[in-house]
C-alpha cells in the first residue's frame, strides 16, 4: 500500500464520527430486529435491555459540555418517554395489535431522534404500513420494518439537513 492510499484511508476513518458510529449502530439494531419480527413474529427482549445502555452513553458522549449532556439527555429521554406513550395508548386502543417490541422499539426511536424527529419517523412507518397492507392484501403484518424503515429514511434526511 502506498502513502497516499494510506493517507485517504487515515482521512475516511477521521471523518467517522461518534454520531456516524451511533448511526451505523442503530441502524444495525434496526435491522437486527426487523429480520427477527420478519422471521418469527417476535422480537426477544434482550435486544432492547442491551441496547438502551448502549445508546444512552454514546448520547451523552456526543455532547461538548457537562451542560449540553444535560440538555441532550432531557431532550432524548423526553422523545423516548414519548415514543413509549403514544405507542402505549395504540396497544390499548388498537386492541393490542400492535406488539410490546413495536411499544420498545418506538421508545428507542424516540430517545435516538428526539420528540421532533419522532413524528415523522413514525408518519413514514405508518404510509409504509399502509402500502404493505395494501400491496400484500393481509390483515396483520409486522409493524418494527415499517419503523425501521422510517427512523432509516430520517436518519438519512437529518444527513441531509445537519
Amino acid at each position: 500500500m502506498d502513502f497516499l492510499a494510506l493517507w485517504f484511508l487515515f482521512d475516511y476513518i477521521y471523518i467517522v464520527t461518534l454520531a456516524h458510529f451511533c448511526k451505523l449502530l442503530f441502524t444495525s439494531f434496526s435491522i437486527a430486529i426487523a429480520v427477527s419480527d420478519l422471521k418469527t413474529g417476535m422480537v426477544p427482549r434482550i435486544f432492547f435491555i442491551a441496547a438502551l445502555p448502549i445508546f444512552l452513553l454514546i448520547i451523552i458522549l456526543q455532547a461538548d459540555s457537562p451542560g449540553a449532556q444535560a440538555l441532550a439527555l432531557w431532550a432524548n429521554f423526553a422523545g423516548a418517554f414519548f415514543g413509549l406513550f403514544i405507542f402505549t395508548i395504540a396497544f390499548f386502543i388498537s386492541g393490542r395489535r400492535l406488539g410490546l417490541a413495536d411499544i420498545w422499539y418506538s421508545g428507542l426511536i424516540g430517545l435516538l431522534l428526539g420528540p421532533l424527529w419522532w413524528f415523522p419517523a413514525i408518519g413514514i412507518a405508518c404510509l409504509a404500513g399502509i402500502i404493505w397492507i395494501v400491496v400484500s392484501k393481509k390483515e396483520r403484518i409486522p409493524f418494527i420494518p415499517c419503523m425501521a424503515m422510517g427512523s432509516a429514511a430520517i436518519i438519512i434526511l437529518q444527513g441531509w439537513f445537519t
